[in-house]
């Protein structure tokens, strides 16, 4: 069985991690998977990881003209995929048309956020999922309920759940490996590091969270910030954090690849987006047993039944600000105790293989349409 998935630009981001992960599987299941990357600047800096699991790739840039739905469309003739596997909204209609006119008849579509859109952009969307669901017989799936319920809202659009996976390599460290990450990040024994992976963009609210850190460093907290992750607004927080007067204690580690590696070092988790699909690395750091704080929001209160020592709190840095000193206060070897309990659990609800079996089943039935 031949399966294309599609994206935007090939970034180490949630859905580019879970094709990573589940790539044995469906290898192991005669799948042969190929990867389009519609990305405009190039095919994007995670298409290595994915080579190396086993993907073909290919790319095709995105260009608001026909010109890219004919060169599309031409492709997908020429390779007669058995199915098509959408992960991205823009264009998806136009990928969808054109795959079920090239012949295929499984498609299927994830949502992987929450797309908030309003007035005309909102009805028109929520025609197209019409269409593409009654003349096409696409597929939708998502993998929070935050998703399921804004889609069925916001577009009258019904979507099967699939559990989100993460590699199970993301677990505890051993007082050994915790002892080795920290020597790696250059972390003393005394400093409390605080972990936030995701990409420097508005919906991200990492502004906040530096201002969070630096009002407890006027408490006297021995914090440091280590964030992973690049994007149009590094440079606007690298600019705050120096006028708060806390460049010292925030630290711009870029795209890393040993994400595991610096979840493991840590103390603590932040994730304070104001808004997520569910947040795949948000997953990973309570699997690896980090005490986290999450912002309340769509999405993210969907973690609520993984974290025993989470806090959810507002946006603004003040609520950011006491949901980390409220983790804080819980003694450290009570916190890493009850962290544990979490990190087993997550690893439980989230293994890849529940997910594929899933998956699978999708791919090998064939809608109808109406």
């Amino acid at each position: 069985m031949r399966v294309l998935h599609v994206l935007a630009g090939l970034a180490p981001s949630g859905a580019e991690r879970m094709l990573e992960v589940v790539a044995p599987l469906a290898t192991a299941d005669g799948v042969r998977a190929t990867i389009l990357s519609t990305g405009e600047d190039g095919i994007g800096p995670f298409a290595p990881r994915l080579a190396a699991a086993g993907y073909a790739l290919h790319h095709i840039p995105f260009r608001r003209d026909i010109a890219f739905l004919r060169h599309l469309a031409v492709w997908l003739r020429r390779e007669r995929f058995d199915v098509v596997h959408i992960h991205c909204e823009r264009a998806s209609f136009w990928i969808a048309a054109s795959a079920w006119a090239a012949g295929t008849r499984r498609i299927v579509r994830t949502f992987h956020a929450i797309f908030a859109f309003q007035g005309p952009l909102r009805w028109r969307r929520g025609l197209q999922r019409a269409v593409l669901r009654h003349l096409f017989g696409v597929t939708g799936t998502a993998h929070s309920a935050s998703v399921i319920a804004n889609e069925a809202r916001l577009f009258a659009n019904p979507v099967h759940f699939v559990p989100a996976w993460i590699d199970p390599c993301f677990q505890p460290p051993s007082i050994a490996e915790r002892a080795q990450a920290r020597q790696r990040f250059g972390l003393g024994p005394d400093t409390v590091a605080l972990i936030c992976v995701g990409s420097c963009m508005a919906v991200k609210n990492h502004t906040s969270l530096i201002e969070a850190v630096a009002r407890l460093a006027g408490q006297g907290h021995d914090l440091l910030l280590l964030h992973a992750g690049t994007g149009p607004l590094e440079g606007a927080e690298q600019e705050a954090a120096t006028a708060l007067g806390i460049a010292d204690r925030v630290r711009f580690l870029g795209p890393i690849d040993d994400v595991r590696g610096l979840l493991q070092a840590g103390d603590l988790f932040a994730m304070p987006s104001l808004r997520e699909g569910l947040g795949i690395a948000a997953l990973e750091a309570l699997a690896c047993g980090l005490p986290a704080l999450f912002t309340e929001t769509d999405g993210l209160r969907d973690m609520r039944g993984l974290g025993p020592v989470a806090r959810w709190t507002g946006p603004d840095a003040g609520a950011i600000a006491d949901g980390l000193a409220d983790l804080l206060a819980i003694p450290a070897a009570e916190r890493w105790a009850q962290a544990a309990t979490a990190a087993g659990t997550t690893q439980q609800r989230h293994g890849a293989a529940a997910a594929w079996a899933i998956l699978r089943r999708l791919y090998t039935t064939r809608p109808s349409s109406t």
